[in-house]
């Protein structure tokens, strides 16, 4: 995760900051507004650690999972359907529409009767 996605997504992370750091209160994450170096230092002044190591458990956590409600917002949905490329076969654009695949042409059949 870069920081600017995750500052530009603050609230959705606030839960997974509360996950990896239990000291944290809400109210005082909320408040941050996404700015990294604030977060060390209330982090810092929460657990009474160095400013410093903070930093660098912020970049360990920050590399982690993207939380399901950054994953889920319609503004993520170009990236995921590019990631998705990965898993679609050759040949096979994964922003294609799924009605120029298969047999959506044909009737299905009425259920519990056979043809």
């Amino acid at each position: 995760m870069q920081w600017p996605d995750i500052a530009r997504n603050w609230t959705a992370y606030v839960p997974a900051v509360m996950d990896q750091w239990p000291e944290a209160e809400e109210e005082d994450l909320l408040a941050l507004d996404g700015s990294r170096d604030a977060l060390a230092a209330y982090l810092a002044q929460a657990t009474g650690r160095d400013y410093n190591d903070l930093q660098d458990e912020i970049a360990s956590w920050r590399e982690g999972a993207m939380p399901a409600d950054v994953r889920m917002d319609e503004a993520e949905d170009m990236e995921a359907i590019k990631e998705s490329g990965k898993y679609v076969p050759a040949g096979e654009d994964p922003s294609d529409d799924d009605a120029a695949f298969g047999d959506e042409q044909m009737a299905d059949q009425p259920i519990g009767r056979s043809g």
